[in-house]
């Protein structure tokens, strides 16, 4: 194998492919990078058993053809620190990756290709597409809130549906909060999926959208869901489990509606969160005519209260939540304001950004002490 590439460009690839392999992994096979020139195009391609991706490097001119399977941080990290526009990487057996620029040379010990476990590439991907920027934009509202470890229910993994007319619908879950976001997928054949991905697999979807202008496709198969685009691949493993009744936990004709200015509400939030301490995570949130009360108070640091003017001539009303999990989903949203809901202290409230962005937030019940 031997090709001239882009430094830039190639480290850029060399670093998509990469970010799924963490210290975490066993075994020196997922921490490499294959590396294959074709006669087309030139792929880099990366696994950590869960989730596999497939991503086109640019700026490569092929001289000749090959495979080769290397370390990825070390290959990076020349080709980050590499003053050249162009480097070559070659082959000369089957042992080392040898890379050359104008001042430079280094020889990178390789592993056995067929070692590596390909990416599965599914016969049939389907025709459903999602635009890349909206895509993202589902991603961003709602990997957050889903849980960091396995539980109960399987949390831990993204809940992806697709119905029939194109409505698609990502929801996340950590149970003590729920994201979702409803858009349209273009869906010609009227494919319908119920899938639970891997955060990871979800995450590593939205980075390979941004790669492209082009529209993602997505597929689900058997116990495995992929996605692409012109400039790769990403395909993961299914988590099995079962992920909560979301909809049967949405307040159900609301005792309080009101709309709150985001920023002000942000702000309001983050400003009485400051005091607070890890034993005492929680502001109280007092709904009266005409404004909203936002206070905290600790022990260790005083308190603290904000007055927000609102439009609301209702009932007077309260209930508490942990700052942190408020501000999580404030911090994302880009509308000026968002409806907050509930009907008591106890139940699940609702905030509604627009008609495709729900949050649910359990409170903090006062005989919970002040846990969140």
């Amino acid at each position: 194998m031997k090709l001239v590439a882009n430094a830039e460009a190639l480290h850029d690839a060399f670093q998509y492919a990469g970010s799924i392999i963490t210290s975490s992994l066993d075994g020196t096979i997922y921490k490499n990078v294959k590396l294959e020139a074709g006669p087309e195009q030139t792929i880099l391609s990366s696994s950590d058993m869960e989730v596999g991706l497939r991503v086109q490097a640019e700026g490569v001119e092929v001289q000749e053809e090959g495979v080769v399977l290397v370390p990825e941080e070390n290959v990076s990290r020349i080709l980050d620190d590499t003053l050249d526009e162009q480097v070559t990487l070659e082959t000369e057996d089957e042992n080392a990756l040898q890379i050359r620029s104008s001042d430079g040379y280094f020889r990178i010990l390789s592993h056995p290709t067929e070692d590596f476990q390909d990416l599965e590439v599914p016969e049939d991907r389907g025709k459903v597409e999602v635009d890349p920027e909206l895509y993202s934009y589902m991603v961003r509202r709602t990997t957050f809130a889903a849980a960091a470890e396995r539980g109960r229910y399987a949390l831990h993994g993204i809940l992806l549906v697709l119905e029939e007319d194109g409505t698609l619908k990502i929801v996340a879950a950590d149970g003590r909060r729920l994201a979702t976001v409803t858009k349209k997928a273009n869906n010609p054949d009227g494919e319908e999926f119920w899938c639970l991905v891997p955060k990871k697999g979800i995450q590593q979807t939205a980075r390979l959208a941004k790669l492209s202008d082009e529209p993602l496709w997505m597929t689900a198969t058997e116990g495995k869901f992929f996605a692409g685009n012109d400039r790769g691949m990403v395909g993961c493993v299914l988590v099995e489990g079962q992920f909560p009744d979301y909809k049967s936990i949405m307040p159900a004709s609301p005792k309080y509606t009101v709309e709150l200015p985001t920023r002000v509400l942000l702000s309001a939030v983050r400003r009485t969160g400051y005091m607070t301490t890890s034993e005492t995570k929680a502001v109280d949130f007092q709904l009266q005519p005409g404004k909203l009360v936002i206070s905290s108070e600790s022990p260790e640091l005083g308190q603290g209260e904000v007055e927000m003017e609102i439009d609301y001539d209702g009932e007077e009303g309260e209930v508490t939540f942990n700052p942190n999990l408020l501000e999580d989903m404030l911090s994302l949203v880009e509308r000026e304001s968002v409806k907050f809901q509930f009907n008591d202290p106890e139940s699940p409230c609702m905030f509604k950004s627009g008609f495709d962005y729900t949050y649910l937030i359990s409170p903090i019940v006062p005989d919970e002490g002040s846990e969140g």
